[in-house]
């Protein structure tokens, strides 16, 4: 049985990504793309049954409505926002029936900046080099390689879905901030700064500029930062490298950044941590910790070994 997701309204910008995105094919100048917030996509899916690498929404600052033609399940995470089906006021972080022909209306989001959207089955969308993450600048996967429209229609099989109650346990929904406690690792050319600047980088709080997008935080501050000669040959970046441009203000690489850069590569967001930088808007502001690589791939697993200890 085929249910179709009518755009009613699409926000300020509506994609549909997965985890993990493309991987492996940075080699070619192809972005990872996929969800920004990993941690909140997951959840979403695993709310509906679906497998985690499953496609799902992710909805910039909420203002979105959606109309559902057959009877299925969803679920919304993410950033706090009111939400409702039809008139009747509902919750996040839990699954929800949804009735033939209801709508679902989310509204803008208040704390936090992206939401995710899960509607169990299987959706109708084709795989473009293994994942069906948008990437916009090359009109690749998603719903026509583009940002959803009003009147857009994507097509789910629901035959067999059924509704079983479930809620996020508490231990797994984070708490929102304006200022996030970032975890990171010495980049490649962490050492080209003196030890003033890399005081001075780690007791900073920076703002999130209102240019920032899928591509990259560009974060400002009071005190501008400079490497002499700052410029030099491209080399390989990754989403969570911090570059530092002559300008002095640093750039955190996300999910749709390219594959080569040539800007020093001062520092690297922690992977686990990595998924939070999708929560973060302007007039956030963030502040570096500095940890070691076993710090890291220790953070890592624990998390890892959370989720799979309450998302059975």
């Amino acid at each position: 049985m085929i249910s179709t997701l009518e755009v009613i309204k699409a926000g300020l910008l509506t994609t549909v990504q997965d985890i993990p995105g493309r991987n492996g094919l940075r080699k070619y100048g192809i972005p990872t793309s996929g969800a920004l917030d990993t941690h909140h996509a997951e959840l979403a899916n695993w709310l509906v049954g679906n497998p985690m690498e499953s496609p799902l929404l992710e909805i910039t600052l909420g203002n979105a409505e959606f109309r559902f033609t057959k009877g299925t399940v969803v679920g919304v995470t993410g950033g706090i926002a009111k939400l409702y089906v039809g008139d009747r006021s509902v919750q996040t972080n839990r699954n929800i029936k949804v009735e033939p022909g209801q709508t679902l209306r989310i509204e803008r989001v208040t704390k936090g900046a992206r939401m995710y959207l899960s509607v169990a089955g299987d959706w109708k969308l084709k795989k473009e080099l293994g994942s069906c993450s948008t990437y916009r600048t090359a009109e690749l996967g998603g719903f026509n390689g583009r940002e959803l429209r009003t009147g857009d229609r994507i097509e789910v099989d629901v035959s067999g879905v059924k509704f079983t109650e479930k809620v996020i346990p508490k231990k797994l929904m984070p708490h929102y901030s304006q200022h996030q406690m970032i975890r990171v690792m010495a980049g490649p050319e962490w050492k080209w700064l003196t030890e003033k600047q890399q005081e001075k980088i780690l007791e900073l709080r920076f703002g999130v500029s209102s240019t920032s997008n899928r591509m990259g935080l560009r974060l400002n501050s009071k005190m501008a930062l400079n490497i002499q000669d700052s410029e030099f040959s491209s080399v390989p970046v990754v989403p969570g490298i911090v570059q530092l441009p002559p300008g002095g203000n640093p750039i955190v690489l996300m999910n749709d950044a390219q594959s080569v850069g040539g800007y020093p590569r001062i520092l690297k967001v922690a992977d686990a941590d990595l998924w939070r930088l999708g929560q973060v808007w302007q007039g956030n502001e963030i502040s570096f910790s500095l940890i070691d690589r076993r710090g890291a791939l220790e953070l890592f697993d624990y998390y890892r070994e959370l989720r799979a200890s309450y998302l059975t």
